[in-house]
C-alpha cells in the first residue's frame, strides 16, 4: 500500500496559519497568513522568530512542522489550513468525504 505525499507548501488559494501550541493543544501563538502567500517562508521566518528567543528547532519543518524547545518546555509549530480557534473544524472522521472505501 503506497503513501500519499501531500505538499503542505504547495500555492493555496485557502486560508492558512502558522500555529504555536504547547503539548496540550493549547495555542500559544497564531498568525493568519496572506492567502496566496509563501507558505515554505511564512513557517521559515516563524521559527527564525522563536530561535532569537532561544527557542531550537528538533526538526527542519519540511513537513510544514516542527517541535521547538527551550530549557525543558517544548511546543509544536505548524502550518494549518484550520482556524485554530474554531473548535468544529478540528474534528476528523474516518467516514467522512475522500475516506477509502
Amino acid at each position: 500500500m503506497s503513501r500519499t505525499h501531500r505538499n503542505v507548501f504547495a500555492p493555496s488559494s485557502a486560508q492558512h496559519y502558522v500555529v504555536v501550541w504547547n503539548l496540550q493543544w493549547q495555542v500559544i501563538d497564531c498568525r493568519r497568513l496572506p492567502i496566496g502567500c509563501d507558505l515554505r517562508t511564512a513557517l521559515t521566518q516563524s521559527v527564525e522568530l522563536l530561535q532569537r528567543d532561544g527557542w531550537k528547532p528538533e526538526g527542519s519543518g519540511q513537513f510544514g512542522f516542527a517541535f521547538l524547545t527551550r530549557a525543558k518546555q517544548r511546543r509544536l509549530i505548524a502550518l494549518t489550513a484550520r482556524d485554530p480557534f474554531n473548535p468544529g473544524a478540528q474534528s476528523f472522521s474516518p467516514f467522512g468525504p475522500g475516506a477509502p472505501r
